[in-house]
């Protein structure tokens, strides 16, 4: 996932909607389920990231909505950004478990959200390595919430030798 802060210093001479759908698509292209899968990011704020996921035909299941599965992954792509967002450049994110209570039938578009607290953000920031579980939920078009759970993520920022390798 790159340098996601950097990025978004980068383009912050764009506006908002501009400099996200730019993120989308460099994500897009490194991760194929991203691109297929129609994700937008609509939110990228320190602790906060919102992942916008359209009821396309490809989504959805034999009841009309989208498919719990896609919509978890969309969760657990939001989760993994909101925690790349304040590691160390070159670091390797891996995300080891999903968790996702599904309430509910899914009804329409839906936004995955995920979120880290103040100790978390330090906690990520200040180690070269570790792990965290970080908070997620779906909300549909009603406004509901069907899907909550957690992200596994684990990380590691690269050393020197790696960065001489």
């Amino acid at each position: 996932m790159g340098d996601v802060s950097g990025s978004l210093d980068r383009l912050a001479f764009l506006p908002r909607g501009w400099r996200y759908r730019i993120v989308s698509a460099a994500l897009g292209r490194q991760s194929r389920y991203f691109h297929t899968h129609g994700f937008r990011i609509v939110a990228i704020e320190p602790g906060k990231v919102s992942i916008l996921a359209g009821n396309r035909r490809h989504l959805r299941n034999r009841a009309g909505g989208i498919h719990s599965m896609a919509a978890s992954l969309a969760g657990e792509y939001a989760a993994a950004l909101v925690v790349a967002q304040h590691l160390a450049r070159g670091a390797k994110l891996v995300v080891k478990a999903v968790q996702a209570d599904f309430r509910k039938p899914l009804s329409g578009d839906i936004q995955a959200n995920a979120s880290i607290d103040a100790a978390q953000i330090i906690a990520v920031t200040g180690s070269s390595e570790g792990k965290a579980r970080i908070a997620m939920q779906v909300i549909d078009a009603s406004g509901q919430v069907p899907i909550r759970g957690h992200v596994d993520v684990v990380w590691r920022s690269p050393t020197r030798v790696d960065a001489l390798s």
